[in-house]
Formats: structure tokens, C-alpha cells, sequence
């Protein structure tokens, strides 16, 4: 694995926090989750009993449109009209974290590599993003409260597994719908509820490395852009 490649802190699913998933399910209710327990762990479970999620910084939306985002992947599915979900909850979570009134951009991944054998790694991740200020140099104050919507799987397709060079075969939690789509419920989240490290990087060198190298993420040195 690559070095900028992180993984999830380790936690026990104890029978109180399947308890609480349950009844979260059952209610379509987040305040029925376990007090002190991770609130990632919920999101894990929900994408785990079939759901997909999304993350927004809104926590009124009743609906979902299609709609074709800006991405500088060197991907076709990333660039498709739709409406984008994930089947990871941590994934889901820096999309609603992101505040985009002090981070210009965000560059971020979620994926698994192909192992000899043919099975899958654990999920690994990235995050970084780029203050609008350039005198902010801590990425977690780039991050403020939001909200990962659970919608059905119903319509979505995703993304095939594909070869990175250097790294091998990968797949990402990474699902699109052609049509519009309703949540089933919607998951406050805080930036104390993120469990991983964020990073941050200048917006314009970044976009310059990617253009000379689109397979180069994340272009950051070890110590940052």
C-alpha cells in the first residue's frame, strides 16, 4: 500500500452497538444510536444492511437530482450525470464535513486493491483539502458539521473495478443512479466524528500536477503540497 493510504481506527462491534444499528433501522431514527459510540460505526452498519449514502453539507433536502459534478479523475463514471453515492459511511462523511466556505477544493479517496489471491484489501483512504486561505494550515479546521443522507440501492449502479498503474486492480464504494432519488433518513454528522487524518494542499498546484500526471494522485509530498 502506498504510504498516504490510511485505514480505519480498530473497534469492536459490541451486541450493544448491533443493538443500536437495529434500532436505528427499525425507527429510520439516528438519535436511537449508541451514546459514546462511534457515529462512523453507524454509517458503516447502514451501508453494510445494502444502503448507499451521501454527504451534504444540507440537512433539508427531501430529494436528489441528477447532476453531472466537476472531476479531474481520469475517469468516465466520476463524470456522468447522476446522483453519486457511496457504499463506505467514512467516504460518505468527507463529503458532508467538507466547509465549503473556507475549502476551495477537496481531493479525497476511498478504495480496496486486489490481492494475489484474488480477494479484496480493507478499505483505504485519502483526504485533503485546500484552504481558501492560504494561512490556514491545519485541514481539520477546514471541516464543519453535516449531514450523510441513507438512500435505497434500488437503480444504482457501480463503478467496475479498474487498473491503477503502479498499484494494481481497485475498486471504490463509488455508485451512480441516472434518476432522481428520496433518502430513507439523514445522519448529523461533527468533525469529531471523523476518525482519519486531513491533510491539506494548494488548489492550483494540485490542478497543475494533475493535468502533467492524471495518475499521480495524491501529488502531494509526504509533508504536504
Amino acid at each position: 500500500m502506498r504510504p498516504w493510504m490510511v485505514t480505519t481506527p480498530p473497534v469492536e462491534r459490541s451486541q450493544e452497538v448491533l443493538n443500536a444499528l437495529h434500532a436505528v433501522l427499525e425507527t429510520k431514527d439516528p438519535a436511537r444510536w449508541r451514546a459514546g459510540a462511534p457515529r462512523w460505526l453507524l454509517l458503516d452498519g447502514l451501508a453494510g444492511k445494502g444502503h448507499l449514502l451521501h454527504g451534504s453539507s444540507r440537512g433539508d433536502l427531501s430529494a436528489f437530482a441528477p447532476r453531472t459534478p466537476h472531476d479531474l479523475s481520469p475517469d468516465e463514471f466520476s463524470k456522468r450525470t447522476g446522483v453519486f453515492a457511496a457504499s463506505d459511511g467514512l467516504w460518505a462523511m468527507m463529503y458532508a464535513l467538507r466547509d465549503r466556505s473556507r475549502a476551495a477544493r477537496m481531493l479525497n479517496m476511498a478504495l480496496q486493491v486486489q490481492q494475489p489471491g484474488g480477494e479484496w484489501s480493507s478499505m483505504r483512504y485519502f483526504l485533503s483539502l485546500a484552504p481558501r486561505d492560504p494561512a490556514v494550515t491545519d485541514g481539520r479546521s477546514l471541516l464543519s458539521p453535516g449531514f450523510v443522507y441513507v438512500l435505497p440501492r434500488a437503480g444504482f449502479e457501480q463503478m467496475p473495478p479498474y487498473d491503477w498503474p503502479g498499484l494494481g486492480t481497485v475498486r471504490e464504494p463509488h455508485w451512480v443512479s441516472p434518476d432522481g432519488v428520496r433518502p430513507l433518513l439523514c445522519v448529523p454528522v461533527t468533525p469529531a466524528d471523523f476518525p482519519l487524518p486531513v491533510r491539506r494542499h494548494d488548489a492550483a498546484r494540485v490542478d497543475a500536477l494533475c493535468a502533467a500526471d492524471p495518475w499521480g494522485f495524491p501529488w502531494l509530498s509526504e509533508n504536504g503540497a
